[in-house]
């Protein structure tokens, strides 16, 4: 079997007692068990007295005493997925678990299990605590910089914008080596409690997509091409029309690829560098 030692990927393997293992694995598993209802019905329960930061730091404590896994990755809040009964999901693209690489503070986290939680805009990991072991944790997104998996790349919102603007995660499709001009893309859902035989515990709202184009520091949302075309000069608007024809697509359903092209076309032959 393989031990997970506390450190960023580091794996070693070792060869163990399977009855000892076993043992030990049930102990911690009850262990576990034990301090998840603590927190459910004695440590939440306080939360008028206790802050968030301090019940991030005592749930990431005590997982950490238990199993020995990385502090940073796993800190974070207990998460609860929603109910079976609720029509739809919350989650980006779907229900499904993503390899994705996390990046936390500098650190590079590779082949993590993630969703992301459009609904709480939460990112979700499911933590390898021990062999076959495994604890849904709703990351800080104080520690999250970014996360990368099926071609796409999400950034934490402090990345361009101030300390006091929404805190949130866009999708970085296109960003200038000088970040001056790029297109960022933001995505949220929606509980909505509206109860029908179908849906008797209400359903989640389809994906909302807010396209921002990223100049100088400022945004403005683009969500149809004609907001698009009204970021450029009126002699420039013709190139960028033409690009999308002989490329075949339509901006308003245009796939990430597509619109990291059209964005590296904007910025090679249509904008003023003097931006």
């Amino acid at each position: 079997m393989k031990l997970y030692y506390k450190g960023h990927n580091k794996i070693a393997p070792g060869n163990f007692n399977r009855m000892h293992v076993f043992s030990q694995l049930s102990v911690k598993g009850f262990s576990f068990i034990l301090l998840v209802l603590i927190f459910t019905s004695k440590g939440f329960a306080q939360s008028a007295k206790v802050s968030d930061e301090g019940k991030i730091s005592r749930f990431t404590h005590e997982i950490n005493k238990i199993y020995g896994v990385d502090d940073q990755l796993i800190n974070g809040y207990p998460y609860t997925p929603p109910a079976n009964e609720i029509q739809s999901h919350p989650y980006f693209g779907s229900t499904g678990w993503k390899m994705a690489d996390v990046f936390m503070k500098g650190d590079r986290y590779k082949n993590q299990l993630i969703k992301y939680d459009l609904s709480r805009d939460a990112i979700i990991l499911k933590a390898q605590l021990g062999e076959n072991v495994t604890k849904l944790v709703h990351l800080n997104s104080l520690y999250v910089d970014s996360l990368k998996f099926d071609r796409h790349l999400f950034v934490h919102s402090r990345q361009y914008f101030p300390p006091d603007s929404l805190e949130t995660f866009y999708e970085k499709v296109y960003m200038s080596e000088t970040k001056d001009f790029g297109l960022l893309i933001h995505y949220s859902k929606t509980y909505l409690s509206q109860y029908t035989e179908i849906a008797p515990r209400g359903r989640f709202s389809d994906t909302d997509v807010n396209k921002w184009l990223f100049v100088n520091g400022n945004t403005e949302k683009v969500n149809r091409r004609r907001a698009f075309l009204k970021q450029f000069d009126r002699s420039k608007r013709g190139m960028i029309r033409n690009y999308i024809r002989q490329n075949d697509f339509r901006y308003n359903s245009a796939t990430t690829n597509q619109l990291k092209g059209l964005m590296k076309f904007c910025y090679d032959q249509v904008i003023d560098k003097k931006l």
